[in-house]
């Protein structure tokens, strides 16, 4: 039976009633795909996979809050976003003094990331309560040949880093949690 539909089908796709019939197959068939999404369960038992996992990335648009010359700390936030996030400003930051509250920067910034194999966001402890783990964003995806990690924040905007040779992409899976620790701007340049 599967041969002779085999040999049937270019008989059956001539016209425009076959033409109308390969134009739906291939629209249902592309319709089939979906993204990864980051809301399942990752496997394996609850761990730290990995901390202290340096990664940069671009913050663009970020306001600014505020600004300590002095202590070289630099307050920011997304547009639209009450939460904002102190940063230290590193020496290559040049043009801190000339920033006032309200500008909008664009930002290279550090980050270290931890990401765990969480179960109801909680890390067991030996002997004891579960610990709470307050998560940022969780893993979208992993490509390890180009050593990328995608992330999908709780806002659904999601962010790929590039991350080192060190990090242990093998053992991380959509759906592990990270943890965002700011670390500090290297670079910084007002948004005309």
């Amino acid at each position: 039976m599967l041969r002779t539909a085999a040999r049937c089908l270019p008989a059956m796709l001539q016209g425009r009633a076959g033409l109308t019939l390969l134009v739906l197959a291939t629209s249902a068939l592309t319709g089939c795909w979906t993204a990864p999404v980051a809301s399942m369960q990752p496997k394996g038992e609850p761990r730290l996979i990995q901390d202290a996992i340096a990664v940069q990335s671009l913050k663009s648009p970020a306001i600014v809050r505020s600004v300590d010359t002095g202590a070289r700390s630099i307050v920011l936030s997304a547009p639209g976003d009450s939460a904002a996030v102190t940063y230290r400003v590193g020496p290559e930051v040049r043009n801190l003094d000339r920033l006032k509250v309200g500008d909008t920067v664009r930002t290279t910034i550090t980050e270290e990331l931890a990401v765990y194999v969480l179960r109801d966001g909680r890390l067991p402890v030996p002997g004891g309560v579960p610990e709470a783990i307050p998560t940022d964003a969780r893993v979208l995806s992993v490509d390890p040949s180009y050593r990328l990690l995608t992330l999908r924040f709780p806002n659904g905007h999601t962010e790929t880093l590039k991350v080192d040779r060190r990090v242990r992409l093998d053992a991380m899976a959509a759906g592990d949690e990270v943890v965002i620790r700011p670390v500090e701007v290297v670079a910084l340049r007002p948004r005309k």
